[in-house]
């Protein structure tokens, strides 16, 4: 994944060989994509610093789609009882899904490069308004920021080239952040950076902390240490915990669905204040479909 997004952030600076092939890929115009590829692989033989000179990187998609999910899982925590929040996302990248509630959702794209199109398989109610957010506060070792432009050509690459409509949300994403809310990013670990995020938050409301393909990247140790403090802090205070994570991503107590219709899907997890983890239900993992199993 990583070479791939290097070669892609090449093509993405000018690249002279590559630019016009992933552009090609990225409108749907590549006529022989065999040949394209034993160009790239040329490339990549001839000039390897291509690739070497990025491998400092991490790959980070923070992807938006996920965002359909987390307005309805969101909804369903507050059940028209909040009408307002705070949100805490651990591994948030650049912070866009701390933007979560500024998408609209829909069955079917309606042109708006903002829309983001899911099938929902269970019954959602998505009629109801979105609770207000008070405060928006992400924590990531490596957090980017989209007024950098290599930040932004970094996350472009993370994308796949031929993902047309990906890639003209993110453009879409960028001309619009400048009017989104305020957002407070803090550069750590997520364990070691949970209370301070919480410390930021609004005690007047409720506190969703909600990873997203984050804790996949654990160790299995610091994925523990995170389980049970989470665990803790929602049984003991107004905290509430969405949990969006690779099937991989086991935690204790909580079996997983082998069934094959949910195979390389996301595992939806959530704690509500009071209470312990529940399996909630499954997505796809760019938030294109989401089928809810838990109604308690």
């Amino acid at each position: 994944m990583l070479i791939l997004a290097a070669l892609h952030l090449a093509a993405l600076r000018g690249h002279a060989e590559l630019g016009p092939i992933y552009e090609s890929a990225r409108h749907g115009q590549l006529d022989d994509p065999g040949a394209a590829a034993r160009v790239v692989l040329d490339v990549l033989h001839r000039t390897p610093d291509l690739v070497r000179d990025e491998l400092w990187r991490s790959t980070q998609t923070n992807e938006p789609g996920r965002s359909a999910v987390i307005q309805a899982v969101v909804a369903d925590v507050v059940e028209g009882s909040a009408s307002s929040i705070n949100l805490v996302d651990v591994g948030t990248s650049a912070g866009i899904n701390l933007f979560f509630d500024k998408f609209p959702v829909r069955e079917r794209d309606d042109g708006n490069p903002l829309t983001l199109v899911c099938e929902d398989r269970t019954p959602i109610d998505r009629s109801s308004a979105l609770p207000a957010v008070l405060s928006r506060v992400g924590i990531d070792p490596h957090p980017l920021d989209l007024e950098r432009l290599d930040d932004r050509l970094w996350l472009k690459a993370c994308l796949w080239p031929e993902e047309r409509r990906r890639h003209e949300r993110f453009d879409a994403i960028v001309v619009a952040r400048p009017s989104w809310p305020a957002a407070t990013i803090l550069t750590g670990r997520g364990l070691e950076r949970l209370d301070d995020a919480l410390g930021l938050t609004d005690p007047s409301a409720m506190t969703v902390v909600m990873d997203t393909w984050a804790a996949f990247y654990f160790t299995p140790e610091e994925r523990l240490d995170y389980f049970h403090k989470l665990s803790q802090r929602c049984m003991a205070d107004n905290v509430a915990w969405i949990s969006i994570e690779s099937p991989l991503t086991q935690w204790p107590g909580l079996a997983v669905d082998r069934e094959a219709r949910h195979r390389g899907a996301s595992q939806i997890v959530l704690t509500r204040p009071g209470s312990s983890p529940q399996g909630w239900g499954w997505c796809h993992a760019h938030g294109r479909w989401l089928e809810q199993i838990s109604t308690s």
